[in-house]
């Protein structure tokens, strides 16, 4: 799948559980399925820039303030 449909399947079938929010970037994390999903999106160019898969809950630590997991299920 092309990034643009990455990002459309992300944004469709996934749980939207934080975001971070800097000057030039949104970083969005999803969680779809068993995995979870960073969407990196460009706040200048107005597109995204990134879409990484992962299950690894290293990469969760930037997000744990943020964090919200209530509508998730086990």
């Amino acid at each position: 799948m092309n990034i643009g449909r990455q990002a459309h399947y992300t944004w469709r079938y996934g749980v939207h559980l934080a975001k971070i929010e800097s000057t030039r970037f949104d970083y969005d994390l999803y969680q779809l399925d068993r995995f979870f999903v960073e969407v990196v999106y460009n706040t200048e160019l107005g597109q995204v820039e990134r879409i990484e898969g992962f299950s690894s809950k290293d990469k969760l630590i930037t997000y744990v303030e943020n964090l919200d997991i209530s509508e998730v299920t086990p």
